[in-house]
């Protein structure tokens, strides 16, 4: 079994335990029972010990069916159970027909203990036999020692209960541990199929880039299924993070075939055949708005790029948006005046939000760039500002072209244009006002539009009164607006 996976490491580890836990019961349980046995036995022992101190003091011979309880209490004669009674000087008095005199002389330590009074327990090992257990009583009277009394007994039901004990700990331990070891691998590997399943799911996805693949989430609540849960959050931001960039890419590729398309046609026109310096003139001034429009293309596709990552890193400030806005309408009107084009505000009421100036900056003036160059010569914008419940409430409305309302729901999307060759001659990429909306998502605001073809568009952006929790995404700074 290899150690490598988790199923084996946990496994081993249970089944480490286990023999550990088993060990200390095994031996533990041996230990209580020697003890609890060795104590029955020594009970017993003086007991009898007792019944032959009592007989040893009468004065006459001994009670009546002593014989018959030595007779009984020796069962057959053998060494299993005896008895001998010592007179006060040690010397033997009586003892059992299965002893003689030299097999267990008394010891000095019993003697000493029974001249102070003690009852001694003392353990013998004979030669080829089990280990026999004595206790060695006195008999006091008149605080003289006038008899020791011994009762011995063979430790051989003790030795072989224990004997059992532990043939049935060493036969049943490892059984145990072989049926753990067994139980606690199939337990691991059914509380681990999910992750089983986690990694066929990631190697299909890694070789063949399925990324639209998910792990079936049965049990919620509990860990795996939370790291399921957390693998599939995973895989759809990688699934979306892929079509971005290939949004991007496909994006990026579209709106600047053009333009290098044009590079290039102009390029090899210049260079067929000598011209003269005015025609050489033309053609890279004609070159450098191309390159400034596709500077201008791919500055704006990093910005959304970097909102989709949500990595905005807005300067939010406490501020007045009246005179905000006011400044923003100033400097616009030095572009509408160039078609006669009048910049009215209708209303503007002191409003304070936290938000980044600069990005705002860039929305308002986005928005009011593109009523300028849709709306014809003569026509007005009309600004207003005002305080919309828990929004601030900013509203510009042109009298210019207005917007199909088949197109309205797309106006936002990129390189979207509702007058595509319009657009693309005054410089517009169509991303401007997808900008717009992601500057206003980064400040959890919104903003919606309203339009009539012939009548004019109303934009309405919303931007929330009180400090909220800010999108972070980092964005250029040296932009124009």
């Amino acid at each position: 079994m290899s150690f490598k996976s988790i199923r084996s490491r946990l496994t081993a580890w249970y089944v480490a335990l286990l023999a550990i836990i088993l060990i200390l019961f095994s031996v533990l349980l041996n230990y209580f029972l020697a003890k609890r046995l060795y104590e029955s036995v020594d009970n017993s022992l003086t007991v009898s010990a007792t019944v032959v101190a009592t007989s040893a003091t009468m004065n006459t011979s001994p009670l009546p069916g002593l014989n018959q309880f030595f007779d009984q209490f020796m069962r057959g004669g053998n060494l299993n159970k005896f008895y001998q009674i010592y007179d006060g000087s040690g010397n033997v008095g009586r003892r059992s027909g299965n002893l003689t005199a030299s097999q267990f002389p008394l010891s000095q330590i019993a003697y000493n203990d029974a001249l102070n009074g003690k009852n001694s327990y003392e353990t013998f090992k004979l030669e080829g036999k089990y280990p026999i257990r004595i206790i060695t009583m006195p008999v006091i009277q008149d605080d003289n020692l006038i008899n020791l009394v011994q009762v011995g007994t063979s430790l051989e039901a003790v030795q072989e209960t224990l004997r059992n004990l532990q043939i049935f700990l060493f036969t049943a331990v490892p059984s145990v541990l072989i049926f753990a070891a067994l139980f606690a691998r199939f337990m691991a590997r059914r509380a681990l199929k999910p992750i089983s399943r986690i990694i066929t799911t990631a190697r299909e996805i890694g070789q063949g880039q399925e990324l639209s693949k998910r792990i079936p989430v049965l049990k919620i609540k509990d860990e795996l299924g939370q790291l399921a849960l957390t693998f599939n959050e995973m895989m759809n931001r990688l699934e979306n993070s892929f079509k971005q960039i290939r949004q991007f890419s496909s994006d990026a590729s579209h709106e600047l075939r053009t333009p290098l398309t044009v590079l290039k046609g102009q390029n090899e026109l210049i260079l067929g055949k000598p011209r003269k310096l005015e025609e050489y003139q033309e053609v890279i001034a004609s070159n450098l708005e191309e390159i400034n429009y596709m500077s201008k293309v791919l500055e704006d596709l990093f910005v959304l790029s970097k909102s989709d990552e949500n990595q905005v890193n807005l300067d939010c400030k406490q501020f007045n948006l009246k005179p905000f806005l006011e400044e923003v309408c100033k400097h616009a009107e030095v572009l509408a005046e160039e078609k006669n084009i009048k910049i009215i505000i209708t209303y503007l009421e002191a409003v304070g939000i936290k938000g980044d100036e600069v990005r705002l900056r860039q929305m308002v003036w986005n928005i009011l760039q593109n009523g300028i160059k849709y709306t014809q010569t003569g026509g007005e914008l009309k600004v207003s500002l005002q305080n919309d419940r828990e929004f601030a409430l900013i509203t510009i409305q042109d009298t210019g072209i207005g917007i199909p309302e088949e197109d309205l729901a797309f106006i936002f999307n990129r390189f979207y244009r509702v007058d595509k060759a319009r657009s693309r001659d005054e410089g517009g990429s169509g991303l401007g006002l997808s900008i717009c909306r992601q500057i206003a998502g980064a400040h959890k605001g919104n903003i919606e539009v309203e339009s009539k073809l012939g009548v004019g568009t109303r934009f309405k952006i919303r931007l929330p009164l009180t400090p909220v929790s800010y999108t972070h995404l980092t964005l250029p700074t040296n932009r124009e607006v």
